[in-house]
């Protein structure tokens, strides 16, 4: 899959000129208005011409690279799993109201083989709550939604099965949504779920408007440098990944923070995996959020952090 770095600086300059457009045509208006001369407008015009032309010669950089290179996309693989199970890396933090539930409803699908419960400090009864579903809990010293994802997938490719499915102990997603992605597994190296399909959210889900958008804009961001995928969620937690593909990208995975999902997609793609990206349900979280959840402030700053990866990583 190639990577497409300069098309995203490319569209992201022209946006910027475009701002600058924008700022110059206001200037203008508002002091004609007022009968004087708008002394903003000769410095933003010349900014945004050279923005413009910036933009638009990576752009065109962009397009030509590959059709000097050969560069042909990815063909469409068929690789069935008829009889693969399914290890399940399921995140804890201070969720003792959720996790027993959660546990039990993806312990009881058809194809999962096992569930390992990571508890990641929590000061509540979590460890205990998740044992009492009678699956094997670890704990994971490194503070961080990242840390206790990757220590997941670890402790669930440690049980030996053919795929592996990293997945939240807050029972906002179903089990039952594991067959829908067994489905498009076959064709990919790794199914993601994303939460922007709004049919499939119960009305009191976290993810509200600002945070929805604000996802699907960075998705697309992603998208824009990897254009042969389609994106609009980076930060679902829920996804189903083969044993071999999850080996090739594990030891390159370093954000211990609540950017880390964008930074495993980022990673999968550089790295050439097929990546299918497929809608699950949301429902309520039981219990406090203890990631970005609606907090306006903590998803500005994961917003930028994911920004940040998908720019210069």
């Amino acid at each position: 899959m190639r990577d497409s770095k300069l098309l995203v600086y490319g569209y992201q300059f022209l946006a910027v000129a475009f701002l600058f457009y924008l700022a110059q045509l206001a200037c203008a208006l508002l002091f004609s208005r007022a009968g004087g001369a708008c002394a903003y407008s000769s410095g933003a015009l010349l900014s945004a011409n050279v923005l413009f032309l910036l933009g638009a010669v990576l752009i065109a950089a962009d397009r030509v690279v590959p059709m000097l290179s050969g560069y042909s996309r990815k063909s469409l693989i068929y690789k069935p799993v008829p009889d693969s199970r399914v290890a399940v890396g399921m995140t804890a933090y201070n969720d003792e109201l959720s996790i027993e539930a959660a546990a039990r409803d993806f312990a009881g699908q058809e194809r999962v083989a096992g569930v390992v419960v990571v508890d990641n400090n929590s000061v509540d009864r979590t460890s205990e709550a998740a044992a009492r579903a009678g699956v094997k809990v670890v704990k994971e010293t490194v503070q961080g939604y990242g840390a206790c994802c990757m220590r997941a997938m670890r402790e669930a490719m440690a049980l030996g099965e053919d795929l592996v499915c990293l997945v939240e102990g807050d029972c906002t997603f179903s089990g039952s949504d594991l067959k829908k992605m067994l489905a498009y597994i076959e064709n990919a190296d790794m199914v993601l779920g994303t939460r922007t399909t709004m049919e499939l959210n119960t009305p009191d889900s976290q993810l509200n408007p600002l945070i929805r958008w604000g996802n699907v804009l960075m998705a697309k961001l992603l998208q824009v440098r990897f254009h042969s995928v389609r994106l609009t969620d980076v930060g679902c937690t829920f996804r189903l990944i083969r044993r071999p593909a999850l080996e090739k990208i594990i030891d390159q995975l370093e954000v211990t923070g609540n950017h880390f999902s964008c930074e495993m997609m980022l990673v999968a793609l550089k790295n050439n995996l097929m990546v299918i990206e497929i809608p699950v349900t949301l429902k309520k979280r039981v219990g406090d959020s203890k990631g970005v959840g609606g907090n306006i402030a903590k998803a500005s700053v994961t917003a930028f952090e994911m920004w940040k990866l998908i720019m210069f990583r």
